[in-house]
């Protein structure tokens, strides 16, 4: 008798599928963890973009040195990470945004056989870059393990370039004195004929810039 019904507990299929129904539900949800954390990765992304869009904006009009352009970028940059919004987005932990923009002519980074030449002034890449890390990529998956492997895993580079305009003391200095002393080094016409003394005290003025 005991052995009949060892039989039909051994034959009994009641609950077979818990297990599977759990291994799937475990992979189902993690899956969806997955996706959820690389959707709203994409979306933080396109929201640092526009920030350092902003920033390397700010930064491209004219002024009166590069110094003030990269201030102005960086307090253009530290308006828009104290909007409640963008103060909301990224001070709950799961993203994180360099303290201050990287502006100017950002090549670095960059591997040398993609590097621009320096000479090369359609090839420079100027303007403002911010370092991206997205900690919600950073979790295990049950039964299948953490899903960073490696310290740079979801930190990135997001970066916009839009070169500059010149800047006064550049023009002045870089542009205007340089094209006076190659006037002054004309040969023939009444340029040549300048004193020296008399070259130095002029004031180089522009009246459409550079």
């Amino acid at each position: 008798m005991k052995r009949v019904s060892l039989l039909r507990s051994i034959a009994n299929e009641r609950g077979i599928l818990t297990l599977d129904f759990i291994f799937a539900l475990i992979i189902g949800i993690s899956f969806t963890t997955i996706f959820f954390a690389l959707t709203l990765t994409l979306s933080m992304v396109e929201v640092a973009q526009y920030m350092s869009f902003s920033v390397a904006r700010t930064a491209f009009a004219a002024n009166a040195t590069p110094d003030a352009q990269r201030a102005r970028g960086t307090l253009k940059y530290a308006e828009l990470r104290a909007r409640p919004i963008f103060r909301a987005l990224f001070n709950r932990g799961w993203f994180k945004l360099s303290d201050t923009p990287d502006y100017g002519d950002i090549t670095n980074g960059f591997n040398a056989e993609y590097s621009p030449d320096p000479s090369d002034d359609n090839a420079t890449f100027f303007g403002a870059r911010l370092r991206f890390e997205a900690k919600i990529l950073n979790f295990k998956v049950p039964t299948l393990g953490a899903t960073k492997t490696r310290p740079d895993t979801g930190v990135a580079n997001v970066q916009s370039f839009l070169s500059r305009e010149v800047t006064t003391s550049e023009c002045q200095a870089g542009f205007n004195r340089q094209r006076w002393s190659r006037i002054l080094t004309m040969p023939g016409g009444s340029y040549g004929g300048v004193p020296p003394n008399a070259a130095a005290a002029v004031l180089v003025m522009s009246d459409n810039g550079c």
